[in-house]
Order: structure tokens, then sequence, then C-alpha cells
């Protein structure tokens, strides 16, 4: 589905939103690891002082590993977060550029910047990478006086699809059919599949 390319303005607040949910769960991860290792780590001295070793570590031990668990999953889950933040901004500048191309039909990086609120620099990575990437989408051109223009290679159709739609046949049986069967009823004096005398 296209978007109206100022539906942008909302992606960086979504993205923003989810990268300092992956910073913050991150950062409770360490502090997790940090704070229950140290806990693990005294606990297992102090019991092998008042008791013995195997007590030390049969105290330690499983406050360790849930403190391990615990932190691994902080840790990855706050990566996955940011990860899926950049994507999900990404995706959302790459539709509002299409909406754009199919819109204004050609874009310099610096009018894409200005309309997406982005840098000129990262608005001219993004176009140049589409242009890469999807050349059938996204074309290229330079002008007399060298500024790089993209355009929209195809036009978009409404149901977001890019190039020809797709021909579908609404009745299951073919022209060739239909006259043979008109045919075969005009010879044997049926007409709608009723004999005629």
């Amino acid at each position: 589905m296209l978007l109206p390319y100022p539906v942008i303005e909302k992606a960086p607040v979504i993205a923003k939103a989810s990268k300092l949910g992956g910073v913050v769960a991150g950062a409770l991860g360490w502090l997790v690891l940090l704070f229950g290792l140290s806990a693990s780590l005294g606990l297992g001295l102090l019991f092998r002082v008042i008791w013995s070793l195997g007590v030390g570590l049969a105290f330690s031990l499983p406050l360790a590993l849930v403190t391990l668990g615990m932190a691994i999953s902080l840790l990855v889950g706050g990566k996955a977060l940011q990860r899926s933040a950049t994507e999900t901004e990404r995706g959302m500048r790459e539709r509002a550029i299409y909406s754009m191309l199919s819109e204004k039909g050609r874009v310099s990086a610096a009018q894409a910047a200005r309309l997406l609120g982005i840098g000129v620099g990262e608005a001219d990575a993004q176009l140049t990478a589409l242009a890469k990437g999807q050349p059938d989408r996204v074309a290229v051109d330079v002008d007399e006086e060298g500024t790089i223009w993209y355009r929209a290679a195809a036009v978009p159709f409404p149901q977001g699809t890019w190039g020809p739609p797709a021909r579908v046949r609404v009745d299951e049986r073919s022209a060739a059919e239909e006259e043979a069967e008109a045919a075969e009823e005009a010879s044997s004096g049926r007409v709608g599949g009723k004999t005629v005398l």
C-alpha cells in the first residue's frame, strides 16, 4: 500500500520510541548482569566462609544462572527492538518515497530531504539504494546542469503494485468453448439447452 508522504512524519516518532525502548532494555540488561553476578559472587563467598564451598556454590550458581538468563534476554531483546525500529523507519520512508515519486513524477535528493524531514545525504543514499536495488521502480536521470533526478520507472496501480495489472478471466469457459457450444445447439435444434421442434 502506498502512503502519502506526510505520513512519514510519524515514522521518526515510532522509530525513536522503539529505539529508546531498545536502549533502555540494553542498559537494564547490563545492570542486571553487573548487579546479579556481583550478588551471586558475594553470596557464594559469604556462604563459603561460613559453611563450605559446596553450600556457597549451591546458593551462588542458581542465582548466577538466573541472572545470566535475564541479562541475555534483555540484551538480545533490546538489539532486536532497535533493529526492528530501524527497519520500520526505512520501510515507511521507502513507501513515502514511492508515493512522492508517483505524485510529483521526479524529485531531487534535496527535495526529497525537505519533504521527508531528513538530511540531504540520507535522502540521496536512500534514493540511490532504491534505484540500484529496484531499477524497475525507480529510475535515475541527470539534467544538463548535472542535477540528479529520481523518477518512478513504472506507474503504480490502485492496489499498490507497480507495473501492469494482472489479467484475470472471470468466466470459467473460454470464448472458443462458448462458440462451440452455440454451434452445437444450433445444429441440434436446441436453444438454451431445450430442444426446439
